[in-house]
């Protein structure tokens, strides 16, 4: 091999040298950027062939990324469960804060001190005060159920607007997802910074719902949301909507409940069923599930108001059934509550004393003619084994309590998951980072390796210039 192809070999040699020792500083520099891979110069080596004049030495071919599409895609799976998790336990932790578990306010103190005056009537049936802290015990259960409905609705209207908050977040990052695409079209070549960049917006969008990203020939990256309704197909994006209304399919039982939140494609399809993860599958499901479990839909009726309604019926259909005294033509006894039932989820909402009644219209006397029937009947309501004040085999407390009981699981249990799923989230990552992360110890070896290469490449150098120096001097004899 002759002098000028030694040099023209070392020459090239220290440049490959030092791309791979700036490969090495650029994942130094990007070692804590969100998403950003370790990558490596591919050297390889030149064809080396006297007779073909082929001088051998190394080449540099490209960059090689540790990037595991595999690992990405789980971290990106386990995001959306903590998502939803996470969502779930704040909506419920919210939820949960309405109910007083102690019974020393809200509903149940004023259920509780509702049948202590039923019992004090039934003691004096005909006491003008014992019937006046009937009337006003009774106001003041209704006004605790009413308050309790309004702060549900609150809660679904804030929910609500959440929901709406996420979808334009995740249509944010679909717009970077876009722009990534765009930039793709105009230039294949690997590019570790904007790769990183686009790592990071799949793992933000993976907390905000599920997904899944298709990788295309062309470079570009498919995005399907839910069940597969497109998001970003290579430059163009399909948003997705948020609205509230009342689901008519199948046909509304309770056409005027609260609107439950609805999630639509780019064309106006309903895809909530599908979204299932991330944030926004988490606060659906509080809202539309746990939520109108409570206060109804418009398909169920909601414990709520099953218990407002069934209670209110019970009291108002003893007093109706009697009299206000044992007096032969007295008159028949008024309902004590009201409330609008146009619509099945009204009843808690609308909960109210009968504005009519006086203590002179409360009918303490039973249809058989006894003096306090009636009053005895509505003070044993408190009892758990009586069958008339029940609502599916429980008594009015243990209904209540339960509704109460139901949203402390909810929450126990989505706080037991998102504690949990941290775990498996951190445990994943660290995984994936041990494949695709940047090593500060592996690249400060291959730093000493590339250096050891490079002084050697510089050593060869000094002997060919060495050598031509010789010759030269020859020459020159």
């Amino acid at each position: 091999m002759s002098l000028t192809a030694a040099l023209s070999n070392s020459s090239n040699a220290l440049n490959v040298l030092q791309q791979a020792l700036d490969v090495i500083q650029n994942n130094v520099s990007n070692s804590s950027t969100p998403g950003y891979a370790a990558q490596k110069l591919n050297i390889t080596a030149q064809p080396f062939d006297i007779a073909s004049g082929a001088a051998g030495g190394i080449a540099a071919k490209g960059l090689i990324s540790s990037r595991d599409s595999y690992a990405d895609s789980e971290v990106q799976r386990q995001l959306q469960t903590l998502g939803a998790f996470t969502a779930q336990s704040q909506g419920t932790s919210a939820l949960q804060s309405l109910f007083d578990v102690s019974g020393t306010s809200g509903v149940p103190a004023a259920l509780s001190n509702l049948y202590t005056a039923f019992s004090a009537w039934s003691a004096s049936p005909t006491d003008a005060a014992a019937e006046q802290n009937v009337i006003s015990a009774a106001g003041s259960f209704a006004n605790a159920v009413s308050q309790l409905s309004d702060s549900l609705q609150s809660q679904a209207t804030g929910l609500n607007s959440q929901i709406g908050s996420t979808v334009d977040q995740i249509n944010t990052l679909a717009g970077q997802i876009r722009q990534y695409n765009q930039a793709k079209l105009q230039n294949p070549e690997p590019n570790p910074g904007a790769d990183a960049s686009f790592e990071n917006t799949l793992e933000q969008l993976s907390q905000l719902t599920n997904f899944t990203a298709l990788s295309q020939p062309d470079g570009t990256v498919t995005v399907l949301v839910g069940g597969g309704s497109p998001l970003v197909i290579g430059n163009q994006q399909y948003s997705i909507s948020a609205q509230a209304q009342v689901d008519n399919n199948p046909p509304a039982v309770n056409p005027q409940s609260i609107p439950t939140s609805q999630i639509l494609d780019d064309q106006g399809n309903d895809i909530t069923a599908s979204i299932t993860g991330g944030q926004l599958g988490g606060l659906l499901d509080v809202r539309n599930r746990v939520l109108s479990s409570i206060i109804g839909d418009a398909q169920n009726t909601g414990s709520l108001n099953q218990f407002a309604k069934t209670f209110a019926d019970t009291v108002n259909n003893i007093l109706t059934s009697g009299t206000t005294s044992t007096a032969t033509g007295a008159p028949a006894g008024l309902p004590l509550f009201t409330y609008n039932n146009a619509d099945a989820t009204f009843a808690a909402g609308t909960l109210a004393v009968n504005p009519a009644i006086t203590t002179a219209q409360l009918a303490p006397v039973d249809a058989s003619g006894n003096a306090n029937g009636n009053a005895n009947q509505l003070a044993s309501l408190a009892l758990p084994a009586n069958t008339a004040g029940q609502i599916g085999g429980q008594s009015f407390v243990s209904f209540f309590g339960g509704i109460a009981a139901a949203a402390g699981r909810e929450n126990a249990t989505a706080q037991s998951n998102a504690t949990l799923q941290q775990q498996v989230v951190s445990q994943t990552q660290s995984q994936r980072d041990q494949i695709s992360g940047v090593s500060l110890d592996a690249q400060a070896a291959a730093v000493l390796e590339f250096q050891r290469a490079y002084q050697a490449v510089a050593q060869v150098l000094t002997i060919v210039n060495s050598l031509a120096d010789s010759i030269l001097a020859v020459v020159r004899q």
